[in-house]
């Protein structure tokens, strides 16, 4: 559940960018599992003409809390280049109840090179040594995801090495469509709907092959003054039930 809540927590999606400046938008994320509310977070984006930084800062609340008190911190930073972000490094740390972890990579030339990581998933026999070939030109979890909505289009193919897995998230764009006032968003939502499948490669422990989601929609929400695209909300298959994100901008 924890890395699909990464997963889908940690997906902002941008279009092209004509910034010429540094800009900053807070954004609240409230997730849900089978009606019930499972987490929730809050996100700092930072924008500039050529690069961009995220940090996000997550906790399990309400029963969940009791079942697993589960926080995170993830701090993300990558360049715009030939209209694509390409990830530059990438930090997470978490703690479960008493189980703390981390993983610390620097993406040199499109290759990630893991600096520390606690498990060491190297040393984790569950898991088979990734073929380094599989790790050229992929992005770090959340430069992944956003690369799917740059240029207000779905990404056909977005390669991603989280430190453990290497997966493929393939989309296909559903058009236009609206989110309703409710009460989690003060108006109706203009939005793009973008169907995807996660394409499991390496990496996986037999376990994480049978449980990690599949498949997933996204509804894709332009912010003018940004000129990006940000997700308002997300909803994944996965082995618990039906995983629910929703996100808006924090006033």
């Amino acid at each position: 559940m924890k890395n699909s809540l990464v997963i889908i927590i940690s997906t902002l999606l941008l279009s092209s960018f004509a910034l010429s400046y540094e800009a900053r938008k807070e954004l609240y994320v409230s997730s849900f599992i089978k009606g019930i509310n499972l987490a929730n977070g809050l996100g700092v984006l930072k924008l500039s003409e050529n690069k961009y930084s995220f940090l996000f800062n997550a906790n399990t609340i309400g029963i969940f809390s009791l079942l697993a008190n589960w926080k995170q911190e993830t701090q993300v930073f990558a360049k715009i280049e030939k209209k694509q972000l390409v990830s530059k490094e990438y930090k997470t740390e978490d703690q479960r109840n008493n189980k703390k972890g981390h993983m610390h990579i620097i993406f040199s030339k499109y290759i990630p090179h893991i600096i520390s990581a606690q498990p060491n998933p190297e040393k984790d026999e569950r898991r088979k040594i990734l073929n380094k070939e599989l790790l050229n030109n992929t992005n770090d979890p959340i430069t992944g995801i956003l690369n799917i909505g740059f240029n207000n289009k779905c990404k056909k193919i977005s390669k991603i090495f989280d430190g453990k897995r290497r997966y493929n998230i393939i989309t296909k764009n559903l058009g236009e469509d609206n989110i309703y006032k409710n009460d989690f968003f003060d108006s109706d939502i203009k939005v793009i709907k973008c169907l995807f499948d996660i394409e499991k490669i390496a990496g996986y422990t037999k376990k994480e092959i049978k449980k990690y989601p599949t498949k997933g929609i996204i509804w894709l929400k332009k912010y003018e003054d940004f000129n990006v695209y940000l997700p308002a909300k997300i909803e994944i298959a996965s082995y618990w039930g039906s995983f629910i994100c929703l996100i808006k901008e924090r006033k």
